[in-house]
Parts: C-alpha cells; sequence; structure tokens
C-alpha cells in the first residue's frame, strides 16, 4: 500500500482509551490491520465522486455482532480506499455503516447496517417522535467517520477515541457546553438553572427531580443550538448567533427586523422531556394504562419533536440575513439582520481557550469583529460564527478577556 501523510503514532492511543467488550463479541483487530483500515479511510476522504467529498462511517466488526437486518455482500470485497469512493454514496452518513471484517488475512468489506434512526436525529439536534431505546446507539465496535479531507473521528461504538485533523491527533475534550471546566459550559449551567427556577416558581407543584430535569434540560438546549449551527454550515453561507442572558439596549445592538413575541423553543424543550418520561412510564405501565392513551401520547410527542424541528429549521434560516440572529435564554427570537455597532477597542486581543495563544481580533473579518465586539461589551452574551468555510467557533468573554473556541462541531 502507498505510504500516505499519515501520523505514525495514531495506533497507541486508540488501543490506551479502547474499552474490552468480550461479551459483545468486539475486539480491535491487529496493529498492522489497524493501521491499513486507518490509513485507507485516510486516503478515501482526500477523494471525490462526481465532485462530491467522500462521507461515510466504517465499521470493524464481524457480521453475526451487529444489528439484525444488515445488508451482507454475496461476495464480500476487499477493503480499498476506492471500494469506500464507490460504496459513499449507498450510505447515509451518521446511520448507514459500511462493515468489515478480516478474511483471509486481510480486511473485506461485507456489507452495511444501520444503527437506529432515533439516535442519529438525536445527534443531530431533531428529537425523535419516540423515546430512543437502547437499540438506536450504535454497538461499541471500532467504528471510523470520514467526515472531510484529512479528518477522522475514531470511535468505540458513540465515544470518541481519537480525532485526526489535519494531520494532527487530537483526544475528544469534554462537550464544551455542558462542561464546567470551562466558561462556556458555566454560561449554560447557570442558564439552565434560572430557567429551572423560573418553571419551579411559576409552577410550585412541580416534583420531578431538579438534578435530572437540569441534566436534561441543558442536553436537549445546548444538542439544538448545535443543530442549529450544523444546518447554517450546511448551507455553506455562514452566519453568526448570540444568545444573552439579558436583554440588550439598542446602542449596543441595532436590529434590523424584529420579532413579535416569538415562543422560542425552551418550552419544546420542557414539553418534549416531560412527554417523554409520560410515555416512558406507560410502556412500563401494563396494566392501567390502555393502548390508545399510549398512542395518543406517542402522537403528542411525535408533534412536539416537529415542533422543534421546525424551529431549528427556521433559527438557522434567518442566520442567511446579513448581520447576526439574537435570542434571548430562552432561545426566543429577539431580531436577525443584527448589527452590534460597539467598535473594538484598537489592539484588542482574543485569547485561543484551547492553545492559550492570543490574537489580534482585527486579524477576523466583520462577522467575527461584530459578535468579538458584543461579547467584550456584554459577559452575559455567548456568540457563535459559523465562517463560509465551515468552520464553527463560540465567543465569551470572562473577567474583561475575550475568549474563543474553534472547530466546536469538530
Amino acid at each position: 500500500m502507498t505510504a500516505f501523510a499519515f501520523p505514525s503514532d495514531l495506533i497507541d492511543p486508540i488501543k490506551t482509551r479502547w474499552k474490552p467488550v468480550v461479551e459483545q463479541g468486539f475486539a480491535l483487530p491487529g496493529d498492522r490491520n489497524l493501521q491499513i483500515l486507518i490509513e485507507t479511510c485516510y486516503h478515501a476522504s482526500f477523494r471525490t465522486i462526481e465532485q462530491r467529498a467522500v462521507q461515510c462511517v466504517v465499521a470493524y466488526a464481524a457480521c453475526a455482532n451487529v444489528p439484525e437486518g444488515a445488508l451482507r455482500l454475496s461476495s464480500p470485497v476487499v477493503l480499498t480506499d476506492s471500494e469506500l469512493v464507490r460504496l459513499s454514496p449507498v450510505t447515509q452518513h451518521g446511520q448507514t455503516v459500511i462493515g468489515c471484517d478480516q478474511l483471509g488475512g486481510r480486511l473485506h468489506v461485507w456489507g452495511f447496517f444501520d444503527y437506529g434512526h432515533s439516535w442519529v436525529q438525536h445527534s443531530a439536534g431533531d428529537p425523535p417522535g419516540v423515546p430512543i431505546q437502547l437499540a438506536d446507539f450504535p454497538p461499541d465496535c471500532l467504528m471510523i467517520t470520514i467526515e472531510r479531507p484529512g479528518a477522522l473521528t475514531i470511535y468505540q461504538g458513540s465515544t470518541g477515541l481519537v480525532q485526526l485533523r489535519d494531520g494532527r491527533i487530537t483526544l475528544p475534550r469534554d462537550d464544551l457546553f455542558q462542561s464546567m471546566q470551562n466558561p462556556l459550559g458555566r454560561f449554560f449551567h447557570q442558564l439552565i438553572g434560572d430557567f429551572v427556577n423560573s418553571i419551579q416558581h411559576e409552577d410550585s407543584s412541580a416534583s420531578a427531580e431538579e438534578d435530572v430535569g437540569h441534566r436534561t434540560l441543558l442536553n436537549i438546549y445546548t444538542t439544538s443550538l448545535l443543530a442549529i449551527l450544523k444546518r447554517i454550515r450546511v448551507t455553506r453561507h455562514g452566519g453568526s448567533v448570540v444568545v444573552s442572558r439579558i436583554p440588550l439596549i439598542e446602542r449596543l445592538a441595532h436590529v434590523t427586523y424584529n420579532v413579535f413575541e416569538d415562543a422560542g423553543l425552551a418550552g419544546a424543550f420542557l414539553a418534549y422531556i416531560t412527554l417523554d418520561d409520560s410515555l416512558r412510564e406507560f410502556d412500563s405501565d401494563c396494566g392501567t394504562v390502555t393502548e390508545l392513551e399510549k398512542c395518543r401520547a406517542r402522537l403528542e410527542l411525535h408533534r412536539t419533536s416537529r415542533q422543534l424541528i421546525r424551529g431549528i429549521s427556521r433559527i438557522s434560516l434567518l442566520a442567511a440575513a446579513d448581520g447576526a440572529v439574537l435570542l434571548d435564554d430562552h432561545l426566543r427570537i429577539q431580531g436577525f439582520g443584527v448589527r452590534f455597532p460597539v467598535l473594538l477597542p484598537p489592539g484588542t486581543t482574543a485569547l485561543d481557550a484551547q492553545s492559550d495563544s492570543e490574537h489580534l481580533c482585527d486579524h477576523w473579518g466583520l462577522r467575527h469583529q461584530s459578535v468579538f465586539s458584543i461579547c467584550h461589551k456584554c459577559e452575559q452574551a455567548v456568540g457563535l460564527i459559523v465562517s463560509q468555510d465551515g468552520d464553527v467557533k463560540a465567543v465569551k468573554a470572562v473577567d474583561g478577556q475575550l475568549m474563543f473556541w474553534d472547530g466546536i462541531l469538530d
């Protein structure tokens, strides 16, 4: 096989982070085949088919160990980058997996399998119409996602092991929006805490466990935000979204298009969680709940799910207008085409939170500088920027210091 521009020390971090799953029959291939598998995916990532980039997921797993319903080839084919290029269009990225295994000492593609549409919807920010089941999650085998040229993510099931970006190896990081170890995560934890408190204040009879409610709301809130950014990135026009915990005065935010009494997404989050919990209780109750009641609950859950999906889509589309989309803490649209006219002081820098390196803000274009300016002026706001080239970053100020996080969708 041709030697590729590929880091030679990728095997060890994968083996170090791999957790044995003997009971399910999944294991890592030997070092040689593991290297061949990753190099093949890496080389395929630079190929195109009819001017479309290759995107697919390859799993190392025996056909007998994957979910039922696999589509099996009568004659397995040798795994090569050319085969991945040919097979990529017949898969649905993020749902259909190309299965391969060692046959006769070489890696062969034996067929395809799916790992559940509900999990795909959830991970993409589209809440499923029915509660997520265990079968919706990927099996705990080695899975390699080809995302774009030179960009691979290697998983064990749904757990990230290693990322490869521009020839550099990185380890998957904690969820920036949910980890209390960084200012972004603390911002959203505080925001959800305020939301939970407002619910309890409005409804003194609320009896849900506060910790579980907080975690669930935080998950669906941040997942929906990420889904908005993904949808903006897909359109390739770029855009920016600013979430502010406090109202922004007109001097700080010039709103081109005001929105009248937008309901926002937070209410739908709560409705979805409540319906989901009720349906789970119905499914575990074999006596008093009728089948008709279960059907009505599933229908209502599906309606709420569609409402969330429409709301996510609406916000992402508004980002196509010049200027930012401004959201409040309940993800209610305050306006779009928003401009932030406050100029940054000359020489203002932004700190790369991952590398600790500082950069002059005028290094970026007007979209970035606009979001930097409002975050610098209002530390109760977080800015989210999608560049036309697909790069996505988050911005927040802490004690007067602007900080940014690159590659938040990677």
